[in-house]
């Protein structure tokens, strides 16, 4: 069964999308290789209740990237000066 997971994307307005989990995990990967960012030991970390959150910035050009964890699922938002995008995983689709 493929699970689907929220995808908010926002710029001068709130628009959603649903997306296939495997595919935001994908997304992940290949950020996490562009930009040197650890996102998927933070995961980790996250999952295993080690820390509530993280987050890395980069000012040129400008990128802010947070993750959050909740009772029940992953919140993790990238910022760029193009707009904001919003995951949401669930706990247990966790790697």
């Amino acid at each position: 069964m493929t699970s689907l997971t929220k995808v908010y994307r926002r710029k001068t307005k709130k628009e959603l999308n649903y997306a296939r989990t495997e595919d935001i995990f994908e997304e992940l990967r290949v950020l996490e290789k562009q930009k040197g960012w650890t996102i998927f030991e933070n995961l980790k970390v996250l999952k295993d209740r080690g820390a509530d959150s993280f987050s890395f910035t980069k000012d040129t050009p400008y990128e802010y990237f947070y993750g959050r964890i909740t009772e029940e699922v992953v919140i993790l938002r990238l910022k760029t000066k193009k707009g904001e995008t919003e995951f949401r995983l669930p706990l247990a689709e966790l790697l």
